[in-house]
């Protein structure tokens, strides 16, 4: 069985709608969703959905080392999946160290739907483009025996400019810019553009800060996603400070919109 992941970038929707055009069969497309997808992320699978006719699978993490199939309808908004992950199975939050989100809400969980489908071994294809040398150089190494890896954009020697170019000719696009990425406040990013998005979109800190203050009121250890900087910090800065930390750098992750 062929698995084209579908991440909800410009970059996954191209290898998914090229994978089908030149014959790609016995496939399933697949996204995992967090409930921390910016809206218009969850807009533009759909719309990639009904525009190219193509079926997408939409799962989501349970507690329990569960999962759940749901459809653009009743995708979780509220972070649900997420704060399941963090309150009732790790205790502590994720961060550039521990990037345990990555793995359980879309790696694990996708394991978990195939598995339950009886499958013993399946083609994975990922959208690790041509120039993301750094990234793909490592992945064949991480996976189990029974998962093979195909990376179509690298074979077909797929760059940025190309995605750009694609969707410069398309009649929609995903309605984002870099600033955000599909998750809307991953720690990831850089703390500069964080300060970014807290000056423009402050609301959308909100459930991070949450979850920082349950955990930092615990005492519990580990109780930030950036080390030794809260949100709650970040968003007090970003009232009253300009450009600090523009030089601090994010790093690449499956919630890239490109």
């Amino acid at each position: 069985m062929n698995i084209i992941n579908f991440s909800g970038g410009r970059t996954s929707a191209y290898m998914t709608k090229r994978l089908i055009d030149e014959g790609l069969t016995d496939y399933i497309v697949m996204f995992a969703n967090t409930g921390k997808e910016m809206p218009q992320t969850l807009e533009f699978i759909n719309e990639c959905s009904l525009r190219w006719k193509i079926d997408i699978t939409w799962i989501e993490y349970r507690y329990g080392n569960k999962f759940e199939v749901v459809n653009y309808e009743t995708a979780s908004r509220d972070g649900r999946p997420f704060t399941e992950l963090i309150d009732y199975k790790k205790g502590f939050l994720p961060n550039r160290m521990n990037r345990y989100c990555t793995d359980q809400l879309k790696i694990q969980t996708c394991k978990r739907y195939l598995k339950n489908l009886n499958l013993k071994h399946w083609t994975i294809y990922n959208g690790i483009r041509y120039d993301e040398p750094q990234r793909w150089s490592k992945m064949k190494n991480s996976l189990p025996d029974y998962i093979d890896l195909e990376m179509p954009l690298v074979r077909w020697k797929i760059t940025k400019n190309d995605i750009k170019i694609f969707w410069e000719n398309q009649l929609f696009d995903l309605n984002l810019n870099n600033l955000f990425g599909n998750c809307d406040c991953c720690f990831l990013k850089g703390k500069g553009k964080i300060l970014k998005i807290a000056k423009q979109k402050p609301e959308l800190l909100s459930w991070w800060i949450e979850k920082e203050n349950n955990l930092l009121n615990k005492g519990i250890k580990n109780g930030t996603f950036i080390n030794n900087m809260s949100l709650i910090k970040l968003l007090e800065i970003s009232k009253s400070q300009g450009n600090l930390f523009e030089n601090d750098p994010s790093f690449e992750c499956f919630c890239n919109i490109d």
